[in-house]
């Protein structure tokens, strides 16, 4: 594959990342004060636990709806519905919708020129 440096930054994304990192930290604090647990805060919102989980972690963006169930669930007086302008500004600015692990491939696959494929096996391309 031949590439040529990307030319622009994707600190959009990025700023997108350390909000949700951010947020995500306010749901964990809020949580642990409320005494609940990852699955029990899921189960009272009509969510997984995995998806608590990502969210702390920062991994997945908040949707509005989860937000607002969160702040009124765990009584969090308005703090965590004062971010979902940020949020929706994020998501809106942020140029690039993959996660932060792939963007850099995302960004080499389009600056690509060519591809070099080789294979004894299987012809590439549609016959």
């Amino acid at each position: 594959m031949t590439v040529t440096e990307p030319q622009e930054t994707y600190d959009d994304g990025e700023q997108a990342d350390d909000l949700n990192r951010a947020i995500g930290k306010q749901v964990k604090v809020l949580r642990e004060r409320a005494g609940l647990t990852q699955k029990e805060l899921g189960d009272r919102l009509g969510y997984s636990e995995d998806l608590v989980s990502s969210l702390e972690r920062g991994r997945r963006t908040p949707q509005r709806e989860f937000l607002e169930a969160a702040d009124e669930l765990m009584d969090a007086g308005g703090l965590l519905t004062a971010t979902i302008e940020d949020v929706e500004k994020a998501k809106a600015k942020a140029r690039v919708r993959h996660p932060a692990w792939f963007r850099d491939y995302a960004r080499l696959e389009a600056s690509a020129v060519e591809i070099n494929f080789f294979s004894t096996l299987a012809p590439p391309g549609l016959l």
